[in-house]
């Protein structure tokens, strides 16, 4: 990864600038940088990040540059987690194995808002960190390590000093600056490998050791669309798994990515940019990404309909919340289907059908509810194949929206549509007749993904919220379920935290993977483990309920059973 010369620092942490995703071929930098005001920083051989100030767009219909060949529309990623809902048993995290397995000799790479590296759940009996390394993206500095395009990397070195610093009653924070503020890493972190010296929150592979990226939010995005929560821009995101990649391939030791995120947008049918890339790293032996389905599934932010005839028109109802301001949603219509758009304000004005034709790009403004928006018309999507309608909705006003869909080429007809996960979509804006299929985010539904649902293990019943493949496409979408509710774990400050959703049940297995790995890998037992390697042996380890038939869109193949997984391989 490399920054180009003469790029600023802070065009990550300024809300002037935008990143965009690309993919490029040929001299990327040298045509970049004669543009004024426009940045380029290479992730690899492939894919860059083009940084522009707000007041420049860039798209694929209107490339500004020959060397790029396709940007990824902004695509923001949110947490998988809920608010705590009380205290409960969290008994599922504690496992009695056979085989003394505890993730020894397994690196498992955090992907979230960083880790309180001073809690003693991290740290060995003989006060040694386990922590390997940390990225900190927030952090500028002038010693900015080749490997990584911007922030700070802190070693183990600088951890271990750090911890020594802090128990002498000095600043730890001198040596190493990265906090966790939010916790969500930290929380994360303790489910999958607490050491365990407060017993009731002892992780699943106590002994696994951690690479950890702190992501940087995407200030300008939050700003321009006043968003609460933290968002992520795919751009870091491409960073962080490039980063792990070349990481893993330094180190002799297997790793687990543990990703915690999710988005709404995109197709979902894992053939993303995103999870065309995670394909690619965990096609080699030794590395696995794990992934929940999300926690959209009951807040009506999908919808899908069947256009059976050409000229048959098929509405789709947005009732929109006055908290919602600006919104951007995505239609999108199977391969060889083509349809166009006409948009009815809840006043009652029309916007005209807007042709579906190649790259197409429009704009409107309604009169009565003073909204602007713009639409483009990707046909094809690139990395899909698929039409993708996008429409950006400004100064938004309440009430219910009609996206007229007009079929124009049909076949089977088949179209679905999203508007962003929660916390991005506020105040209960949602679909009217809203499909809980296809509520899995993105890039869980990667067949390269080990993709987890989250149940509660108290009753034995999916969680209303853990998102669902779709109904009539589910095979290797949804691995398996794990429990997600109310689980006991690390908090900042020595601290004890309750935390909710399918980050926890994607946690959970992590922890399952990386004693898969020490198993296989570390132990020679099986010493070429690939991603569909783990898929398989944790499809064999589950139990089910009766009555249900596997694997199926809420489930995959079963709940976890780490003791019957072992059990059935030896």
């Amino acid at each position: 990864m490399k920054r180009q010369p003469l790029v600023p620092e802070e065009i990550f942490t300024n809300i002037n600038y935008y990143n965009y995703l690309v993919q490029y071929q040929g001299d990327i930098v040298e045509e970049v940088l004669k543009q004024p005001d426009f940045y380029v920083t290479i992730i690899n051989d492939k894919y860059a990040i083009v940084t522009v100030r707000k007041e420049f767009e860039i798209n694929a219909q209107e490339p500004y540059f020959s060397t790029i060949v396709y940007v990824k529309p902004a695509e923001m990623y949110s947490l998988q987690e809920i608010s705590p809902i009380g205290a409960s048993q969290a008994g599922f995290l504690q496992l009695e194995l056979p085989l003394n397995l505890t993730g020894q000799g397994v690196n498992v790479a955090i992907v979230d808002t960083g880790i309180d590296y001073l809690s003693e759940e991290f740290i060995n009996s003989n006060g040694e960190t386990r922590i390997e390394a940390i990225w900190d993206q927030t952090i500028n500095s002038n010693n900015i390590d080749k490997s990584v395009l911007y922030g700070t990397i802190y070693s183990k070195d600088q951890i271990q000093s750090a911890i020594e610093a802090n128990r002498e009653g000095r600043s730890p924070y001198e040596i190493v600056p990265s906090k966790d503020e939010i916790g969500h890493g930290t929380n994360m972190a303790g489910i999958i490998g607490a050491t365990g010296k407060n017993p009731e929150i002892k992780g699943i592979a106590s002994e696994c050791d951690f690479v950890v990226i702190k992501l940087i939010e995407d200030f300008a995005y939050k700003d321009r669309f006043n968003v609460k929560i933290p968002v992520f821009n795919i751009t870091t995101i491409f960073a962080a798994l490039e980063f792990l990649n070349k990481y893993s391939l330094k180190n002799d030791k297997p790793m687990i990515i543990y990703f915690p995120l999710g988005s709404n947008l995109g197709s979902h049918k894992g053939n993303g940019i995103l999870e065309q890339y995670i394909e690619s790293i965990c096609r080699r032996s030794g590395i696995a990404l794990v992934n929940g389905t999300g926690n959209q599934r009951v807040m009506g932010e999908h919808t899908s309909g069947v256009i059976s005839k050409k000229g048959q028109v098929g509405i789709i109802e947005l009732d929109v919340s006055p908290e919602q301001k600006d919104l951007w949603l995505e239609i999108w219509v199977d391969s060889p289907n083509i349809m166009s758009l006409d948009i009815i304000s809840p006043s009652g004005e029309n916007s005209g059908a807007m042709s579906a034709l190649i790259n197409q790009a429009a704009t409107y403004t309604f009169i009565f509810e003073a909204t602007s928006m713009k639409v483009n018309y990707f046909i094809p999507e690139a990395n899909t194949g698929d039409e993708l309608i996008r429409v950006r909705f400004y100064n938004l006003q309440p009430g219910i929206w009609k996206l007229a869909l007009t079929g124009n080429y049909i076949l089977n007809g088949k179209y679905n549509a999203w508007i962003p996960q929660e916390g991005i979509t506020i105040g209960g804006t949602s679909f009217s007749l809203a499909d809980p299929y296809g509520t899995a985010t993105n890039p869980s539904n990667s067949e390269y993904v080990i993709t987890v649902a989250a149940y509660n293990q108290n009753n034995n019943n999916i969680v209303n919220y853990s998102g669902m493949a779709f109904l009539d496409e589910y095979l290797n979408n949804i691995d398996i379920a794990a429990g997600g509710v109310n689980a006991l774990t690390v908090a900042l400050n020595n601290k004890v935290a309750i935390v909710n959703g399918t980050s926890v049940s994607a946690a959970v297995v992590a922890g399952a993977c990386a004693m898969l790995f020490q198993w296989g890998i570390v132990q020679e037992n099986n010493p070429y483990m690939y991603s569909q390697t783990i898929k398989s042996y944790l499809a064999r380890g589950t139990t089910k309920r009766t009555g249900d038939i596997y694997p199926n869109p809420q489930w995959g193949y079963g709940a976890l059973d780490v003791l019957s997984m072992f059990q059935n391989m030896i």
